[in-house]
């Protein structure tokens, strides 16, 4: 087994025999001048003898010391290019979507491992928005089927396909129509997008009044509700699916289409990645698939 010294001992007494003091190097390494000195005197021990001398008021390495210099310093410039070139090679494998929690739960991680089995060297990272958009410098693409919400802020974008959209309810939770319009006691939505129910009123043809409103932090957790009959939630028909196909949720008025409504926006920063391609074409595929994942 190799006997070799400790990794912290040897970056104090390199950073010290290039920059020429502790001092340099302890604010080189982010360590206090005494940690690096106390670094340099276990190497030294370690090594069986004093790697520096006093030279004035600074310090000189001894034949010892440059022995050791002469060795250590082209070593850790090669691992720090090998150590940069493999993390590069990572992070060109690793893609980082950007999507609504709901999305990422009930649509996309359920999907992924079929892309796995077909790309095994691409990894695909998920950014969840929350509440806040994630920032452009921090993903490669943008997922979205929220037209209902707001308008989408990219004019470059790939669709990936129609978004439908449509109220969800548990099986007979009570969704009646009179002579005007429909009517269910309560309709729930997300933190912030209580206007939705309008939107949809106006793509739908449909008129639908309650009387509550009730207001939950995510999307999917309005969705859990209307699934524990506590009212009806919007949903785009892919976060849905499998609740509908197991009896947990029906839609007892349909859904209404926006074409080209599921759309994927890829980031500048992105452009150039080869495993951008293969990933979005897996996207339009899987957009529109009208199984249900993991059936």
């Amino acid at each position: 087994m190799r006997r070799l010294p400790p990794l912290p001992a040897l970056l104090a007494f390199e950073a010290t025999a290039r920059l020429g003091s502790v001092t340099a190097a302890a604010s080189e390494l982010r360590r206090t001048h005494s940690s690096v000195s106390k670094q340099i005197r276990q190497l030294s021990d370690d090594v069986g003898g004093h790697l520096f001398e006093k030279n004035g008021n600074g310090l000189k390495l001894t034949a010892r010391g440059q022995e050791l210099s002469r060795l250590l310093t082209p070593l850790l410039n090669d691992l720090h290019m090998v150590s940069h070139a493999l993390r590069t090679e990572a992070e060109d494998r690793a893609i980082l979507i950007g999507l609504s929690t709901t999305l990422a739960v009930r649509w996309l991680s359920q999907r992924l491992p079929r892309f796995y089995a077909q790309h095994p060297g691409i990894e695909v990272r998920i950014v969840t928005n929350r509440l806040m958009r994630a920032p452009d410098s921090e993903i490669d693409i943008l997922l979205s089927y929220d037209r209902l919400r707001d308008s989408f802020r990219y004019e470059d974008y790939l669709p990936l396909g129609d978004a439908l959209y449509g109220p969800v309810c548990a099986p007979g939770y009570l969704v009646k129509r009179d002579d005007h319009h429909w009517f269910a006691p309560v309709r729930l939505f997300q933190k912030g997008a209580a206007h939705t129910w309008e939107a949809w009123q106006r793509l739908s043809g449909t008129q639908l009044a309650s009387d509550r409103l009730v207001e939950h932090m995510h999307h999917f957790l309005a969705l859990d509700a209307a699934a524990t009959g506590k009212g009806v939630a919007l949903a785009e028909e892919r976060l849905v699916r499998a609740d509908i196909a197991s009896g947990r949720l029906v839609a007892p008025l349909g859904f209404a289409r926006v074409a080209d409504g599921f759309r994927a926006a890829v980031m500048p920063r992105a452009y150039a990645r080869p495993a951008i391609t293969p990933l979005l074409n897996w996207l339009a595929i899987e957009a529109n698939r009208d199984d249900i994942a993991g059936i």
